[in-house]
């Protein structure tokens, strides 16, 4: 993938179905996993990282953190 083409991905897409998902998974201690992202929304893990490091993504009042239980990386409100 070019340069431009990576531009022109739309992201906003999905960053709405994750926040959409954001409302609607279950929160324990006030943190999200990708893996949960993952299941409600059915957009790929990778994706769902790329989107979040582009912090497009609002949280919630309830959620505080996402963890990618595999990496051990995290994005905090």
């Amino acid at each position: 993938m070019n340069q431009n083409q990576e531009d022109e991905f739309d992201y906003s897409r999905y960053s709405g179905g994750i926040e959409n998902s954001l409302e609607k998974v279950s929160v324990k201690n006030r943190i999200v996993t990708v893996s949960q992202l993952r299941l409600e929304t059915a957009i790929p893990r990778d994706l769902i990282i790329e989107v979040l490091n582009r912090g497009e993504v609002p949280f919630p009042d309830r959620v505080d953190e996402i963890v990618d239980e595999k990496e051990g990386k995290s994005w905090k409100r």
